[in-house]
């Protein structure tokens, strides 16, 4: 359930950035009893929200709701002031908002206090600053039955918590009227972040049919002329082939050398007339010696080697005597 949870969390903050212009660090605005909620049930503060908002927080305390958390508390008799509640985080974690609601700067009611700052303007319901709420419902106290004088105060604790009650949930149902303000709240040891309220769907919505409005209203002289389709033709049946494996495979013709190849042969052959035709006098009696051949073993030696002589010798004269 903690990731399907997270999943949707991420969401619901991604549609309040892209719509209502939210980044982090998210401001978060926290009252008393949000503060209280998170101490009864041993939570973190900056982790728990982290977790919530998918994203790094910024918690935020306004003097008006310090001012009701330290009304609360009894007073020291050393210093006559009050005690600082274990609930209540160092301003290192939980830094002090200033509200100005009046020239004396003096607290107000919390809930208004919350409400002016989520919604500065009462005509125009914005929530320029992205503040998100933190918030939580009143915190009940137990009584001892047995005790005689608690039964008598019994009913005044009640209708006091009804009222703190029906305060939480006035300040969330007022909340909800503002667009763009995302709020968290605890219940039974579980952090909450609210879906969208009525009032920042329509503004979603809104949006959303403007980007669509826009696109159908775009200047027609931009948009290019539409291109005549070209009728489809119909395809009748596909031949199929033979087999390419079962078919002879082609013979490749001898093609005898192209022209290029002619030209490129005629110029090598005219190449060596042309050294030769270019050469000196001087250098043709330096020709380069023929090599001479190797002769067989059973060779004749090379007085054999020489030419016969043309004048008859003696013998062919006694015979041509005879004749």
């Amino acid at each position: 359930m903690r990731a399907k949870r997270s999943k949707k969390y991420r969401k619901l903050m991604h549609q309040y950035e892209m719509t209502f212009g939210f980044r982090e660090p998210y401001q978060v605005l926290v009252d008393s009893n949000f503060l209280h909620a998170v101490d009864s049930f041993k939570m973190e503060l900056l982790p728990a929200l982290e977790r919530t908002l998918q994203g790094k927080p910024k918690p935020l305390l306004t003097k008006c709701s310090l001012a009701a958390i330290m009304a609360a508390q009894p007073i020291n008799p050393k210093t006559n002031q009050p005690y600082r509640p274990r609930h209540l985080p160092p301003p290192t974690e939980l830094p002090l908002r200033h509200c100005s609601h009046n020239p004396e700067s003096e607290p107000i009611d919390e809930v208004e206090c919350l409400l002016s700052l989520l919604s500065p303007s009462a005509e125009v319901k914005k929530n320029k600053e992205h503040y998100i709420l933190a918030t939580a419902d009143a915190p009940v106290k137990k009584t001892d039955k047995n005790d005689a004088q608690q039964r008598k105060r019994k009913r005044d604790e009640e209708r006091e918590e009804e009222r703190a009650i029906r305060r939480s949930q006035m300040l969330r149902l007022r909340a909800r009227s503002i667009p763009g303000v995302p709020i968290i709240y605890v219940k039974r040891s579980v952090m909450v972040l609210e879906p969208l309220s009525t009032q920042s769907e329509n503004v979603r919505d809104g949006a959303e049919r403007a980007k669509f409005r826009y696109g159908l209203d775009a200047d027609p002289s931009l948009e290019k002329p539409a291109e005549k389709e070209e009728p489809k033709k119909k395809r009748g049946p596909k031949v199929k082939g033979p087999n390419p494996l079962s078919v002879k495979k082609p013979k490749k013709k001898e093609s005898g050398p192209g022209p290029a190849q002619l030209a490129k042969k005629v110029k090598q052959a005219d190449k060596p007339n042309e050294d030769v035709s270019e050469k000196p006098e001087g250098e043709e009696g330096a020709a380069k010696p023929k090599r001479r051949r190797r002769h067989h073993k059973s060779a004749a030696p090379q007085d054999n080697d020489a030419a016969p002589s043309t004048e008859p010798g003696p013998e062919a004269s006694a015979m041509e005597v005879d004749v």
